[in-house]
């Protein structure tokens, strides 16, 4: 079986081209492109539409979006900690420590 260029070659490319761009320029966008590109592409090929080029961007863009997926739940850099436990800070400003010690200014009579 011969090697198809645009479905095997050119839609990884735009996967890959869009992750490259889409961190560079909007990083907060990246992640959600990784979930679109997957998804659309999934459900195109169920609806069959696009061919196999959309298949195919949907296969190559999984794996991103899995990774995605995955840091998000993990609570991992790069995502939100959101679905993550994080215990919260004690506070150790009560009490306040005193400015004078302790019978500082009393005297022994």
């Amino acid at each position: 079986m011969a090697i198809r260029i645009v479905p095997d070659v050119v839609a990884p490319l735009t996967v890959t081209g869009v992750d490259l761009i889409t961190e560079a320029t909007a990083p907060t966008w990246n992640e959600w492109a990784s979930y679109l590109m997957a998804g659309g592409g999934y459900l195109g090929a169920a609806m069959g539409w696009g061919g196999d080029f959309i298949k195919t961007i949907g296969i190559a863009s999984f794996p991103w979006a899995a990774k995605k997926l995955y840091d998000r739940v993990k609570g991992g850099a790069g995502a939100s900690r959101r679905l993550s436990f994080k215990r919260a800070p004690v506070s150790q400003r009560w009490p306040a420590p005193s400015n004078e010690p302790p019978f500082g200014a009393g005297r022994l009579v």
